[in-house]
């Protein structure tokens, strides 16, 4: 299912993810942690329901994330994006996600 999302928005889905599966952590136990469905969790990792700013800020609380730390990061994936978005394979949401986690595991 192709993503009517910007790449700056599946950028923080795939982290969020990304940060999920690395942590050992199911999407039924995060579904639990917020009093939602599994369902939630996967239609928001999925693409088919968007998170709006408070549960994004949950979600990466639950995820031992702090939420400052990344939007401060971000910028920097999101500007990488912007400047490939006529190269599909110059440098994509996962791999963003993948470069954010380790920064972030440096801070």
């Amino acid at each position: 299912m192709a993503s009517i999302y910007s790449n700056e928005y599946q950028l923080v889905i795939a982290f969020l993810k990304t940060t999920r599966i690395a942590r050992g952590i199911t999407q039924s136990q995060l579904a639990d942690a917020l009093g939602r469905p599994q369902s939630f969790i996967a239609k928001v990792e999925n693409g088919e329901r968007r998170l709006d700013i408070v549960e994004s800020v949950h979600l990466s609380q639950l995820l031992g994330i702090e939420p400052g730390i990344m939007i401060k990061k971000f910028p920097l994936y999101t500007a990488r994006l912007t400047q490939c978005k006529n190269e599909p394979r110059c440098y994509q949401p996962n791999e963003a996600a993948n470069d954010a986690i380790s920064s972030l595991n440096h801070c």
